[in-house]
């Protein structure tokens, strides 16, 4: 098993796991048909409102507004978001819940440290196909955190920065404005391994803000279609 000369030392910090984001994002779509379909049938039934003539300029803020206050009561529902990341000079041992891995480092095959000012997605990826996926936020669509949290991640991926310039090289993200939002941000790939990009990598920024600037346009629009559905047929 290889050695590098990495010290012994662990790190704690609040996040989550993918599966919970993904459980989180879509786990607000009912709260929010239940909360805003009873409120408009309160405003029908009793106070004889005209939900036609409600102006869709406040049912979008309604709908930003609810989801956001959905998600960070549905984050403090989450039994135990401390991941606990333990390394030494032969692995890297990650705990969160019931989950437990355990990585040596001639098995890391990528290490992707994305992100922004509020939010760090953390990812290890081995060659024999495990993928653990970190996700500590600060931000109002990502409250699963503290900035304390932020910090001990950053300081993790410090105390791996020597082990990771030696034996990973960096990907050139074209599809990124800023390039470097905080220290040792990037995806970074075994050198015994090619360099590949995905489409979305291969982007520029323009066409990854149209990409989902377009999808956004495109959820609410048809979130709004499901809604005048819903009026016209109480209507």
């Amino acid at each position: 098993m290889m050695t590098t000369g990495i010290k012994q030392k662990t790190f704690s910090f609040r996040g989550v796991d993918y599966k919970t984001e993904i459980w989180l994002g879509i786990s607000i779509i009912p709260i929010l048909l239940i909360v805003l379909g009873g409120c408009l049938y309160c405003l029908a039934k009793f106070w004889q409102m005209d939900l036609l003539k409600i102006p869709r300029g406040l049912i979008i803020p309604a709908i930003l507004g609810i989801s956001l206050f959905s998600l960070h009561w549905l984050v403090k529902l989450v039994p135990d978001r401390t991941w606990q990341a333990e390394v030494d000079d032969k692995r890297l041992t990650l705990r969160y819940g019931k989950h437990y891995y355990d990585i040596a480092w001639d098995n890391l095959r990528r290490i992707e440290n994305m992100g922004n000012a509020a939010l760090r997605y953390l990812s290890f990826v081995t060659k024999d196909g495990v993928t653990v996926r970190i996700r500590v936020g600060t931000g109002a669509l990502t409250p699963f955190s503290g900035p304390e949290d932020i910090a001990a991640v950053d300081e993790l991926i410090k105390h791996l920065s020597a082990y990771i310039d030696k034996h990973f090289n960096k990907k050139v993200l074209r599809n990124k404005i800023d390039q470097n939002p905080f220290p040792h941000y990037g995806v970074y790939v075994v050198k015994s391994e090619p360099l590949t990009y995905t489409f979305l990598q291969k982007m520029t920024p323009g066409q990854v803000i149209l990409l989902f600037l377009t999808a956004g346009m495109l959820f609410v629009f048809l979130m709004l279609q499901l809604l005048f559905y819903y009026i016209d047929s109480k209507g």
